[in-house]
């Protein structure tokens, strides 16, 4: 008896020990995930504070904006703000390719940068000005195609917080539309609205209408969340006209703050089958949570239409028709 006594009391002293290494999550009392254990994804963290991740490898991650850096160092567990030591990392955890953080890194990192900034307000402009109207001389009243990728049961990539891509690219586009009507060029839209349109047919409105450009707007993605940035493609055969135009709108689209990846070719059927010096524009990456929440901003859409729209305008002005 006193065997088996000794026996159970073994057994319940071990399973003691056990549950006490395992450590479970701390949890107030409503059972809420504490902050030192809430994780959120560094792309996340980034936007939370205003900031993009201008490097990204197994070793070393980067934030930056507004005049700060903060270097994360994940495998070393260590932090530095403006090339100063920052202090630990704490917990992490790597998860479809992406790296978590303790959620009360953010709150940690922003009392920093308000040590840091000077107690100077800027100025911000509340309204993006449009381009000034011109007069076209012989390329006044030229139809240009704006045509709005995707739409209708087609809705194109999906961002993480729910919206298409469809959504997206037409309120670019219609906006882009407004500036040139009000700059004097003739518009054409291949959708103003929630429709489907074979990718043939838009190609074929272009060439119709004898039109000057054509334009498609888009959004992209891709299967690494972590990707960003806007591309500008012509056909793989287009002539200069093209590339001239693309190289525009590229050099106008750096100044809204997402990455370019340049100008590149590709036969979209919306590109090879238009007769007129034609461009596909993708303006980032909805698969990437931070630029999708940037591509959803009213202003930041303003931004990208303006700058589109300049592109497409100092091409006209250095171009001959």
């Amino acid at each position: 008896m006193k065997k088996f006594t000794l026996l159970v009391l073994s057994l319940v002293f071990v399973a003691l020990a056990v549950s006490g290494c395992q450590q479970p999550a701390k949890r107030n009392a409503a059972g809420v995930l504490a902050p030192d254990e809430q994780m959120v994804n560094l792309y996340y963290l980034a936007g939370r504070l205003e900031m993009k991740t201008s490097l990204v490898t197994d070793r070393k991650i980067v934030l930056s904006g507004g005049g700060n850096n903060i270097a994360i160092f994940p495998k070393d567990n260590y932090i530095y703000f403006n090339d100063k030591y920052f202090g630990t990392l704490g917990k992490t955890k790597n998860k479809d390719g992406l790296i978590y953080v303790r959620s009360s890194l953010e709150e940690q990192i922003r009392k920093e940068i308000v040590k840091t900034t000077p107690a100077i307000t800027p100025v911000i402009p509340k309204t993006i000005p449009k381009p000034t109207k011109k007069s076209w001389a012989d390329g006044e009243g030229r139809i240009i195609v704006i045509d709005p990728g995707h739409g209708g049961k087609d809705p194109g990539a999906i961002s993480p917080h729910g919206f298409y891509e469809k959504t997206v690219n037409l309120d670019v586009a219609l906006q882009i539309a407004g500036i040139l009507k009000d700059s004097g060029f003739r518009i054409i839209m291949t959708r103003s609205n929630d429709t489907f349109i074979e990718l043939d047919e838009r190609a074929n409105i272009a060439n119709r209408n004898n039109a000057l450009l054509f334009i498609s707007i888009h959004a992209d993605s891709c299967a690494t969340s972590g990707r960003n940035g806007f591309t500008v493609y012509v056909a793989k055969q287009a002539g200069s006209s093209a590339r001239n135009l693309a190289e525009a709108i590229d050099r106008q689209m750096t100044g809204t703050g997402i990455k370019s990846h340049g100008t590149r070719q590709a036969d979209y059927r919306v590109l090879k089958n238009t007769r007129c010096p034609a461009v596909l524009v993708e303006m980032g990456y909805l698969s990437n949570y931070w630029e999708a929440k940037q591509l959803k901003d009213k202003n930041m859409q303003r931004k990208l239409a303006v700058a589109i729209t300049n592109g497409i305008i100092n091409y006209v002005n250095r171009s001959k028709y």
